[in-house]
């Protein structure tokens, strides 16, 4: 009778040194994070209308950015990570999400999605960040 594995199966596990002292790995804490919101726009002027801030002592990981609009030609987005600006008056021609995979996010970075309408039509927004907290 084996330990761990059933008894036709052999295991084996796999120990990282370093300087001759055995690193155990540990459990990492993650929580999903992220925001999630929806909103009317009629404004010309950009204001922030999805964010989300790494918690202190958190690691974040960054996944994707969905906009969802109601009137794509009359959306404008502009998209801040970690206070450099992305995207600039964009139009997004669809549902199409902005693919980061595990863009590593220091703690207290924000994420910030603004919006607009190009000319004052009333568009329904919804803003999809979606990211992970490790630590």
């Amino acid at each position: 009778m084996s330990r761990g594995s059933p008894d036709h199966v052999l295991m084996v596990q796999t120990v990282v040194t370093v300087e001759n002292v055995p690193i155990v790995p540990e459990v990492g804490t993650e929580c999903a994070a992220g925001a999630l919101t929806s909103s009317t726009i009629t404004s010309t002027t950009y204001a922030s209308k999805a964010k989300w801030t790494v918690t202190a002592a958190k690691v974040g990981e960054l996944k994707e950015i969905l906009i969802i609009s109601s009137n794509y030609s009359k959306t404008l987005a502009k998209i801040i990570i970690g206070g450099v600006t992305l995207k600039n008056n964009w139009y997004p021609q669809a549902a199409m999400p902005l693919i980061f995979e595990d863009l590593k996010l220091e703690a207290e970075t924000a994420v910030d999605v603004h919006l607009k309408s190009l000319d004052g039509t009333s568009i329904t927004v919804d803003v999809i960040i979606v990211g992970k907290e490790i630590g």
